[in-house]
């Protein structure tokens, strides 16, 4: 038996309501459709075993590099802190 197509609104419907944390048994039950292929459709929307470590890697140097700038900005502070105190005493 072919499956029936399911559009591409139903589509984005179910992987936003992934996004947002619900359970793909709920998202089933409230868009009509079988478990499997809510499942199915979260499974397309996610990127394959290779394309994770790549944009893990990236959110990795995406950080290091913000926690650098905030690094450098605490310094900046501390020292205008240190420069108030002492002109005021």
């Amino acid at each position: 038996m072919a499956r029936k197509k399911i559009n591409e609104t139903t589509r984005q419907k179910v992987i936003k309501a992934h996004a947002n944390g619900q359970s793909m048994r709920k998202i089933a039950n409230e868009l009509s459709i079988g478990l499997a292929s809510v499942h199915r459709i979260v499974k397309e929307k996610e990127p394959q075993k290779g394309q994770k470590k790549v944009a893990k890697k990236e959110v990795n140097i995406e950080r290091k590099k913000r926690i650098q700038e905030l690094e450098k900005r605490i310094a900046e502070l501390e020292k205008k802190i240190t420069n108030l105190g002492v002109k005021k005493r």
